[in-house]
């Protein structure tokens, strides 16, 4: 795994890094609820884990990210909830993915994160045997040395200019869902007192224009507002954030 640490600086909020969790309504202690039906199947059937320890098993798990960082998707368990196959575009997701499955080498996979949280997913999964991915720890909006020989070389997209680099020619698609609003503005949260920026899908698709515009590049963007349920989250998952507080699903392909 390749590391940043020591090269980058940037700012997180203080609140990410404390590890008081009385403090926070977004850590729950029980978080069974969030273990359906495929996740547990998924644990049992790739990861060997019995039933009667799963829940154990992803409590402990948990707990050890949330000292790493106090985000709140790891506090409500959100990241024990499949989410990219709900996503529109996941049958085409799929047949990329798919190769990989039938015995493509997965060390041509490549993750990117802020803070290594690599160990709590080989844990968790119980792979690290089997699963060779490349992890790499850096700020991926940054100019890090670290990312260098990854970009013009894989074909993904991530919401910011400065990541078009990663990109060649027609055909990346970037996926994924973030914390929105049904109103575009900037918020501050009374839990954590952080200002922090709502998109809405109309702002989403906005922002990939702009970025279009000024990198001489073509994306077709494509965002929905999505409530917690439909996200198959809790109804309350979302009780410390602000007044219409939801979910922007979208997907972002690369056109020219």
């Amino acid at each position: 795994m390749a590391s940043a640490s020591d090269i980058l600086s940037y700012l997180e909020p203080g609140y990410l890094r404390s590890v008081d969790r009385a403090k926070f309504s977004f850590y729950l202690p029980n978080i069974d609820a969030k273990l359906i039906p495929e996740t547990r199947q998924l644990l049992g059937k790739y990861s060997h884990i019995p039933p009667e320890e799963q829940s154990k098993h992803v409590h402990e798990i948990r707990d050890q990210a949330w000292d790493i960082r106090a985000y709140p998707c790891t506090g409500v368990g959100a990241w024990l909830v499949p989410q990219l196959c709900r996503n529109p575009v996941y049958p085409e997701i799929l047949e990329r993915i798919q190769a990989v499955y039938n015995g493509a080498p997965s060390d041509k996979i490549y993750a990117i994160d802020i803070v290594s949280h690599w160990n709590m997913g080989y844990n968790l999964f119980r792979d690290r045997d089997r699963f060779s991915a490349q992890f790499i720890e850096a700020d991926i909006v940054s100019e890090s040395e670290v990312l260098a020989p990854l970009r013009g070389q894989v074909g993904q997209v991530k919401a910011a200019k400065q990541l078009i680099t990663f990109t060649k020619g027609p055909g990346p698609v970037i996926v994924g869902n973030q914390i929105g609003n049904y109103k575009a503005q900037e918020v501050t949260l009374k839990s954590l007192v952080v200002p922090m920026w709502r998109h809405s899908p109309e702002s989403f698709e906005k922002v990939w224009d702009q970025v279009g515009q000024e990198t001489g590049t073509k994306w077709e963007t494509q965002a929905w507002m999505r409530s917690f349920e439909e996200m198959a989250f809790g109804a309350k998952d979302g009780a410390w954030g602000e007044d219409a507080v939801a979910i922007v699903e979208f997907v972002v392909k690369r056109i020219e």
